[in-house]
């Protein structure tokens, strides 16, 4: 390839590697090594949107510590709960079940085919 490609074919040529005449000419030519370094680079303003676009919020942390410590508390506070509904339960239960508490009372007392000792 006596001449340089045009931008636009060594565009094509990075987009699809198609011409292996450009990349024969691209390996031996400072002039077209260099235009495709400047077509591969990333302009300033680019490299900044992306680092903004892809930065964490600067209130991260703090959120993430508040959710943390939110589901914590509800939690604690649904156990508590469940705790205090148990209460009430194992009382009545006792109350309307009183075989169970005195089986397991007699149960030391008996053998394992259920003769007494």
């Amino acid at each position: 390839m006596s001449r340089h490609p045009s931008r636009q074919r060594l565009q094509r040529w990075l987009d699809t590697g198609e011409s292996r005449r450009v990349d024969r000419h691209v390996s031996d030519c400072e002039h077209c090594h260099e235009a495709l370094e400047a077509l591969t680079e990333l302009d300033v303003e680019v490299v900044a949107d992306l680092q903004t676009a892809i930065a964490p919020p600067a209130d991260l942390n703090d959120r993430t510590n508040l959710g943390v410590d939110d589901r914590l508390r509800s939690e604690a506070a649904a156990g508590t709960f469940a705790d205090l509904f148990l209460i009430p339960w194992d009382l009545v239960h006792s109350i309307l079940d009183p075989a169970t508490d005195s089986d397991t009372a007699h149960q030391d007392d008996v053998d394992a085919d259920g003769s007494p000792r």
